[in-house]
């Protein structure tokens, strides 16, 4: 071994031995070379062990993202807790050097059997560029690599994996709690092997006395380019293309979202627009998700077409226009009474959407044209200097009490990491500290801002959520740089699962970390949601307003957010017959961050049953990465940049 990792007593008994080497030791001598070799005996038995255990295996929890630079952990245990109906998932890390990394997790076991527990590798992205001051560089994971693929069910190359010395891969484990799951403590097992050893992870499911809908209550509608499709896969005819892009469809429906830009080529063809598309609007669809539907549907074609069609099915209350994005950028403030009285002309129905302020619609004359008014979420509360500093959400009450139509969403945008990736990170200037602490989907961004967007939609009573596109990179290769509209990863949430890629004989779609981190946002807003509607509002807003207090602090950490889904959970329960220890009794997991958890106690579900006694509580440790700005002291934007001119500008969606 090197002269650097010898045991300081074997350094020691070199020493006293090369002081005399031909002497007879006698005396004192004696005496220190006995205490020296004693020594070398008890270094070298307390030595050998650590060469051995080359690899450490640890847990964390799911909203923290494991660079390759992480160091080892203690957590030897996964504790989670879920809803029935609602997807959980853990990580479990390997620090090497390990080779022919493989896992396997066994089902889970309780008051029932839960079975189909997924793993999936935690393929890195090597980051060099940082899509704004808060975000970060290095060997950052996000696609998430099947072990078996949850269309086909055919096995991937998930496994086996290398683990270079000194650095960490993680495997993402992901639970699905079937709908009439008992609630309950249900354990199994992760074991993971590699060359020379193995480990078994034990692991704690707690299912909690109440149900998550498989449609999600906040509607979405993210874009998806066919185009963009059909370059990565090499699909050639607009039925391939169709036959993916519905595989993506309930795929998307799986993680809680709506591809709502439902565009192939196929243009007014609405027979085939019904056969491939039509059991995910009307929840026929095979989703995991028992019933789940899309939540939005932007017509493609004729609205003369497409409108009686969708009365005919029952799907009106879903179909928009989009009427203009981000006006004048894309289309001329004048053109969108026009384009409403088309749509309108075609049925009274369809809903209009633009993105823009109610200040900026009423302004220009055309907020009576608009059905769906979007602005970015800087904008319902933007920092100071802003004539949108401060809750906005209020000014909006008055417009949507004059028609049921009506209704607010929001979106994120490069405002949320900087538009053009120009950030002096030397010298920062006030407009690049601006772009911080925003909820973000970059990849770089912490786990946390990538789940944070749901959170502030119930914080800000929208009814919806936007997002431009979700397969942008497709067109190069988004396995290897996402680097687009000044971040990492804008406009693109899934991956090409090709099989060239990742093995099998279907194409499929591979999520990110990152829309993981969206389908956790959406639960959680069910969670708030749920709570809300047992008439407990009040509670829920405060809950949302303490984590996240304005829509620019999404910088927290995930032991906060596990408290706060477990006050939630147990507010739930004890509103729904159940009695509920105190709020952090210990059932959570540990780690360097601290525990927190909310063992509950107690019975009842929302579907009105009452099941036997629940005991756990919520999982969380702290989340590693980044530092939000915030509002860097409540500098002055305005003057800074005139936000009135050149913010509005940059808050374009794609940069």
């Amino acid at each position: 071994m090197p002269a650097s990792t010898y045991p300081p007593a074997l350094e020691e008994f070199g020493r006293l031995a090369l002081r005399s080497p031909n002497a007879t030791l006698e005396g004192e001598h004696r005496s220190d070379l006995v205490k020296s070799l004693l020594a070398v005996l008890a270094a070298i038995a307390a030595f050998q062990p650590m060469a051995a255990s080359a690899v450490d295996v640890w847990v964390t929890h799911s909203t923290e993202k494991i660079k390759a630079s992480a160091t080892a952990r203690t957590t030897a245990a996964a504790k989670i807790s879920a809803a029935r109906n609602e997807f959980e998932a853990f990580q479990v890390v390997v620090t090497g050097s390990a080779s022919n990394v493989s896992a396997t997790v066994s089902d889970l076991t309780g008051p029932g059997k839960i079975t189909g527990v997924r793993l999936y590798r935690e393929a890195l992205m090597n980051v060099t560029t940082p899509s704004g001051l808060d975000g970060t560089t290095g060997q950052i994971p996000d696609g998430l690599v099947p072990d078996v693929d949850e269309i086909f069910g055919e096995h991937r190359n998930a496994f086996p994996f290398t683990v270079p010395a000194g650095e960490s891969r993680a495997v993402w484990v992901e639970v699905l709690v079937p709908p009439d799951a008992t609630p309950g403590d249900y354990s199994g097992t992760v074991n993971v092997t590699w060359d020379g050893g193995s480990k078994a992870v034990p692991v704690t499911l707690t299912v909690w006395p109440f149900t998550l809908p498989s449609t999600a209550s906040l509607k979405t509608a993210f874009g998806f380019t066919w185009g963009a499709l059909n370059v990565a896969d090499g699909v050639s005819s607009s039925d391939d293309v169709a036959a993916l892009r519905a595989i993506y469809d309930r795929f998307a429906l799986d993680h809680r979202l709506t591809l709502s830009h439902i565009d192939d080529g196929a243009g007014d063809d609405m027979t085939h627009f019904a056969s491939y598309y039509g059991p995910s609007i009307d929840g026929t669809a095979a989703t995991r998700l028992p019933g789940a539907k899309m939540t939005a549907v932007e017509a493609m074609g004729n609205l003369g077409t497409w409108s009686p069609f969708f009365a005919q099915k029952g799907w009106s209350d879903r179909l928009f226009q989009y009427t203009c994005d981000e006006p004048p950028l894309t289309c001329a403030w004048s053109d969108i009474p026009t384009r409403a009285a088309t749509a309108r002309a075609a049925s009274p129905a369809v809903r209009t959407l633009v993105t823009t302020t109610i200040a900026e619609a009423q302004s220009q004359g055309v907020l009576s044209s608009i059905d769906i008014l979007v602005p970015v979420i800087n904008y319902l509360d933007d920092k100071a200097g802003s004539e949108f500093t401060g809750e906005q959400r209020g000014n909006y009450d008055a417009w949507l009490a004059g028609s049921s139509k009506r209704e607010v969403w929001t979106y994120q945008s490069c405002m949320s990491h900087g538009c053009g990736g120009s950030v002096n990170f030397g010298n920062p200037s006030a407009s690049d500290y601006y772009y911080t602490g925003w909820p973000s989907y970059a990849i770089d961004a912490s786990a946390i801002r990538n789940r944070a967007m749901e959170w502030l939609s119930f914080r800000y009573r929208v009814s919806g959520e936007l997002y431009y596109e979700t397969v942008e990179a497709y067109r190069a290769d988004p396995w290897s740089n996402q680097w687009g509209f000044g971040g990492n990863g804008d406009g693109t949430l899934f991956y090409p699962g090709t099989t060239a890629r990742i093995g099998g004989s279907h194409d499929v779609p591979v999520a990110s970390i990152r829309l993981k981190m969206l389908r956790e946002g959406m639960e959680d807003y069910e969670y708030l949601k749920l709570l809300s509607d047992l008439g407990d509002e009040a509670d829920a807003r405060a809950i949302a307003a303490k984590l996240f207090p304005q829509a620019y602090q999404t910088e927290q950490s995930a032991d906060d957010l596990f408290a706060a889904r477990a006050q939630l959970a147990s507010l739930i329960v004890q509103r729904t017959g159940g009695a509920v220890p105190p709020v952090g009794t210990p059932g959570g997991g540990t780690g360097p961050g601290g525990t927190t958890g909310g063992g509950t106690t107690g019975g009842g579900t929302t579907g009105g049953t009452t099941d036997g006694g629940v005991t756990g509580g919520g999982a969380g440790l702290q989340q590693a990465g980044a530092s939000g700005c915030g509002s860097a002291g409540g500098f002055g934007i305005a003057a800074a940049l005139g936000l009135t001119g050149a913010l509005r500008l940059r808050r374009r969606r794609r940069g």
